[in-house]
């Protein structure tokens, strides 16, 4: 089994309880440490993210409350990257940070508002914003790059979501920078993608190829990439059900349910790659493979029915961060890597931090 070294980053997280947690189990709040953010901190996020926002935005927020939940959203990754002093303790989830803004500034709330109601509606809507990411291959098309979020043990490809009128190349372009540290804006072919509808959402995948496995990988931002890792694409499930592999990597069909739908056709781009052929020609003939295979999940979108490369979608957003069940770890990390050249280690092993 190929599994390279795994770059473990520090805790610097917020209280673990994703905001589906929250809206279905909010009574059950009160059975765990309740999380008071400090009227400074309160005041600075208010005074920056919602205060002083251009008129033209206020008023698009008084025509449509939901609106104001972009900008929450905005000050919720402020306060996690920047407001947190004791990563330990961690801190209050968007839900929480927002029911305090409004406790304490209630003028933000038109009278009249269940502002409750609404962020559950926006919520709704964030989460079928269309995501751009990259499939990062190694130099020697045996090894992709995927990354793991805080409080979960879930994997995928690095991208996210999709800005307002941002294309999904530079949505994948800027989620890659930000995730992994990796600038290949360059690299990118528009018409070179593996398209997938899960849960409802469109997630676009563009095909990089020949990365050095010792490139440097830090992310850009905090509190939202844990790890990232090499692993072997052979070592990768292609369904669910793939109990063998799962055992091999030691985890559960959940922790890849967003990488399965790329592997099958992933696996025959690069034999067709191996082969000889082009890249534009690899991606068709896999495509055509993949639709002639019976046990092939049949949310395959083909490139030549959704010709989105250059698409944009207005969505009054920015990337949402993912918001998971907290994961304690009792390992030193690192946010630097230094990863094997052949990568054939049978455990991932954690790098020790250089304090």
């Amino acid at each position: 089994m190929m599994v390279s070294q795994l770059i473990q980053l520090p805790f610097e997280g917020v209280d673990g309880w994703s905001l589906n947690h929250v809206l279905r189990y909010r009574p059950m709040i009160a059975q765990k440490p309740f999380h008071i953010v400090p009227d400074n901190i309160l005041l600075h996020l208010y005074t920056r993210f919602i205060l002083n926002i251009p008129d033209e935005l206020k008023e698009d927020c008084a025509k449509n409350f939901v609106r104001i939940f972009f900008e929450v959203e905005r000050a919720h990754w402020f306060y996690i990257d920047y407001c947190i002093e004791d990563p330990s303790v961690g801190g209050v989830d968007m839900f929480g940070l927002t029911q305090q803004l409004f406790e304490k500034f209630p003028s933000i709330v038109p009278k009249g508002i269940n502002w409750q109601e609404k962020f559950v509606e926006w919520k709704k809507y964030r989460g079928s914003t269309a995501t751009g990411s990259m499939i990062i291959i190694d130099e020697h098309h045996k090894m992709i790059l995927l990354v793991q979020g805080f409080y979960g043990n879930r994997w995928s490809l690095p991208g996210g979501k999709i800005n307002q009128d941002e294309s999904l190349v530079d949505c994948a372009s800027r989620e890659v920078m930000e995730e992994t540290g990796l600038d290949l804006a360059n690299r990118i072919l528009p018409s070179l993608y593996i398209d997938r509808y899960i849960g409802g959402t469109l997630r676009r995948a563009f095909i990089v190829e020949g990365l050095p496995r010792t490139s440097r990988l830090k992310p850009g931002t905090k509190n939202e990439i844990e790890a990232i890792t090499w692993f072997g694409i052979a070592d990768l499930p292609t369904h669910i059900q793939d109990i063998a592999t799962m055992e091999k990597l030691n985890s559960r069909p959940n922790n890849f349910y967003l990488v399965i739908p790329f592997i099958r056709q992933l696996r025959l781009y690069i034999e067709q790659r191996l082969s000889g052929k082009p890249p534009g020609l690899a991606l068709s003939e896999s495509e055509r493979l993949c639709c002639n295979s019976m046990s092939y999940p049949v949310h395959l979108q083909h490139n030549a029915v959704n010709s989105l490369s250059n698409m944009k979608v207005n969505a009054t957003s920015t990337p949402s961060k993912k918001q998971k069940k907290n994961k304690k770890s009792n390992t030193s990390r690192s946010p630097n890597q230094s990863l094997s050249e052949d990568g054939k280690t049978g455990e991932k092993s954690r790098l020790k931090s250089r304090g």
